[in-house]
């Protein structure tokens, strides 16, 4: 476990196991201890890395997250690559740590070899769904998500879920595409996953498979079982296909 530089902020990682490097990217208002079983399989094959997007977990709070999110926190990975000297890597995110990887596709391909994307929103956030999520997480302060949210950052959750939230709100009204029109300018395989019964993504067949449309390289793979996250809820189907697609025994 470490930490290192971007910008001034300090950016928890940690690096798990031997091997081709596997990073794996948490959802938002999560933190990379939401992996930590997933990662210690994937450990056994890969060099893992882990890490918290900035305002998350151990790495360094902001009173206010930049309104491009996503992209933001793609720079965070590639400047860790570099720090950690990795020429290439595989990446694995889910939910909003998908739209990160998928970012890092777009802007840094030269360090990318494979992406897996999994339980993502697809391409857009409109300022309804920004708006309804907000309204959502302010009612879930008082159930058991709360837990779920203090373990993964500590007393100050609070902090980082409603910074979550207005950067939601601030994207919607000003960007609103996560990708800024260019999931066609990925050039690495990519493996789109999903539950249909997602409790979280409402029609998350339809959003993933518009955005897989526009990915010349990619494969979409949805289960009947299992929520949100499938990485998660439906580990065991989710392992044996991550596993094939990171070995090639998918795309070859």
């Amino acid at each position: 476990m470490a930490y290192y530089d971007f910008e001034g902020y300090k950016i928890f990682f940690d690096v798990i196991g031997e091997g081709r490097p596997l990073i794996m990217l948490h959802g938002s208002t999560g933190a990379s201890k939401m992996l930590e079983e997933e990662a210690l399989f994937y450990s056994k094959y890969f060099k893992v890395i882990l890490l918290d997007l900035i305002g998350h977990g151990k790495s360094e709070r902001l009173d206010q997250f930049p309104t491009d999110y996503w992209r933001y926190n793609a720079k965070i990975v590639y400047g860790l690559c570099k720090y950690l000297n990795i020429e290439k890597s595989n990446l694995l995110g889910t939910s909003g740590g998908a739209i990160v990887a998928l970012n890092v596709a777009i802007d840094f391909p030269e360090i990318v070899d494979k992406v897996i994307a999994d339980s993502f929103a697809g391409e857009c956030m409109t300022r309804e769904e920004a708006y309804k999520i907000k309204r959502g997480r302010k009612i879930s302060k008082n159930s058991g998500i709360k837990t779920f949210w203090e373990a993964m950052h500590g007393l100050d959750w609070q902090k980082v879920v409603d910074a979550d939230s207005h950067m939601l709100v601030d994207f919607s009204a000003n960007i609103e595409n996560y990708f800024y029109y260019k999931l066609d300018h990925i050039k690495s395989p990519v493996l789109l996953t999903g539950s249909l019964q997602d409790d979280i993504i409402k029609n998350i067949d339809k959003k993933i498979c518009n955005a897989a449309k526009k990915i010349r390289n990619s494969i979409t793979v949805f289960s009947s079982l299992g929520s949100h996250p499938l990485m998660l809820s439906n580990s065991e189907f989710f392992r044996k296909l991550a596993l094939k697609f990171l070995n090639n025994e998918i795309f070859s």
